[in-house]
């Protein structure tokens, strides 16, 4: 029944297929999605260049043997552990095709090369999680062709790195040590006082948050802070009170615009973790950093975003020269695009702060089915349900019924953002929304963008990137997820 109801979902959610035609046609769409995909003619143009220049043939042929297979092996796990604390056989052999594909073999040794630098990654690049048979030693006839049992799903054994593993224990332990500065009661009881004084009162649960973190002498402490609990209001008492002591707070995210956000709301000198990660290993370390001392304390926000190995090398450089390190972030967010997961070690083995009580919903209901959708309680659905919340309906209905909600909010004056699972959606509803803006007006010349659409004055777009040497006055720069309004 489970198979029979997964396959309804699938055929009725699907995209609908485009209708017949010709070569000529195929063609043309084909080009349109290149210059998507690779900016314009003129990526296309060299892209096909590339592909058919006498040099691809020409190129040499890498010499396979034992070294070349065991550094292919190592690379393999350095790029996989790059974005996953764990994998499993399929994203390595995935990989081993990526790397293998440089080498310029012919058709009919590839795959030999691949099976290769996969068994030498799982055997020698990586360390296996998964026990081996439960202690139970089957005998030959009971094993398949790899040696493993015939108990044991294919591909289902799960591994990681040393590296990943070593960075694992080395947080767990610095977050064991209790040596660094303390900030005084008479600071922090100052700071909450001029938060009252500016008409912000703080719960309980940001007091407590507050005080811990401040005063706990911790050299990496973590606080679990759900969205809507009020985390900003307490990071900028915790700055104030730290600050109020003679020390220093220094704010990384992992993203610009996560840590622009940060910097608005403590008033403290903050800049991106991969920031701090690239400056060490080329040894090009900003001010900031070179300042970090025993009165330093550096608070990572959104820190389930932030890998495993970025936040142990950030976390050794501020300890080893006397700082110490908060991580505000929440166990069952968004998992980190890269190898993450070690928050929940942290909290598990020496406990962690706590925020519980929203703040952002003045409906009290609203709040408790926000808690219980994020630990994933049948009940919120039931709740969202209920109150209308959810709508269902084929790809063509929905697409529509979301541009209109979005068109009426913007009429009455609301701040509306439209979602979409995909790209060309995204583009499709990009289209409209602007021709509905513009309503048959001339729109004059325009820019042309990277979904393909022009985009003309008037609009309003997001940047796809950061890039610190477009500059937004002395402390800003352009970052990605930045809006702009086009004006001329």
């Amino acid at each position: 029944e489970a198979i029979q109801l997964a396959q309804q979902a699938t055929l009725e959610t699907r995209d609908v297929k485009h209708e017949p035609r010709t070569l000529t046609e195929q063609r043309a769409a084909w080009r349109e999605q290149a210059e998507d995909v690779l900016g314009g003619p003129v990526g296309v143009a060299a892209m096909v260049t590339t592909a058919l220049s006498a040099g691809r043939s020409a190129s040499a042929t890498a010499a396979v043997d034992a070294a070349w297979v065991r550094d292919t092996a190592h690379r393999v796990r350095d790029e996989i552990a790059a974005r996953r604390s764990t994998w499993q056989v399929w994203h390595v052999r995935g990989e081993a095709h990526r790397q293998v594909r440089a080498a310029n073999l012919p058709a009919a040794q590839v795959e030999q090369v691949v099976d290769l630098v996969t068994d030498q990654t799982l055997a020698l690049a990586s360390v296996r999680l998964t026990p081996m048979g439960g202690g139970i030693e089957e005998p030959a006839e009971l094993r398949r062709q790899d040696g493993f049992s015939v108990y044991e799903t294919a591909g289902s054994a799960v591994y990681t790195s040393e590296d990943i593993l070593a960075a694992e224990q080395r947080l767990v332990h610095t977050a064991g040590l209790g040596d660094g500065h303390r900030a005084s009661g008479d600071a922090v009881a100052l700071a909450l006082l001029e938060q009252a004084a500016n008409g912000v009162s703080l719960n309980p649960g940001q007091t407590a948050l507050v005080t811990g973190m401040a005063t706990s002498g911790n050299r990496l402490q973590l606080a679990i802070a759900p969205a809507g609990t009020g985390k900003t209001t307490a990071m900028r008492a915790l700055t104030a009170a730290w600050t109020e002591d003679g020390g220093t707070v220094i704010g990384l995210a992992p993203s610009a615009a996560a840590a622009a956000v940060l910097r608005e709301q403590t008033g403290a000198t903050t800049d991106t973790l991969a920031k701090l990660t690239w400056s060490l290993a080329h040894d090009d370390l900003p001010d900031w950093a070179r300042a970090i001392d025993a009165r330093t304390l550096v608070v990572i926000d959104e820190a389930g975003m932030a890998d495993t190995l970025s936040l142990d090398t950030a976390v050794q450089f501020v300890t080893a020269r006397g700082g110490q390190v908060r991580l505000i972030g929440d166990t069952q967010q968004l998992a980190a695009i890269g190898a993450g997961g070690v928050l929940r070690d942290i909290a598990a083995t020496h406990g962690a702060l706590h925020l519980d009580e929203l703040m952002r919903f003045t409906d009290p209901v609203e709040g408790t089915a926000s808690l219980a959708l994020r630990d994933g309680g049948t009940e919120a659905l039931g709740f969202y349900l209920d109150h209308h919340r959810v709508h269902v309906g084929d790809l063509a209905t929905i697409t529509q019924d979301v541009f209109t909600a979005w068109a009426n909010d913007r009429q009455q004056g609301l701040d509306a953002m439209m979602l979409a699972p995909t790209r060309d959606l995204v583009s499709q509803l990009n289209l409209q929304a602007q021709s509905h803006r513009l309503a048959g007006r001339n729109p004059g010349s325009g820019a042309p963008l990277a979904d393909g659409n022009t985009a003309l004055v008037g609009d309003t777009i997001v940047t796809r990137a950061n890039d610190r040497r477009l500059r937004l006055g002395m402390t800003d720069w352009v970052k990605n997820g930045d809006r702009w309004t086009v004006h001329n």
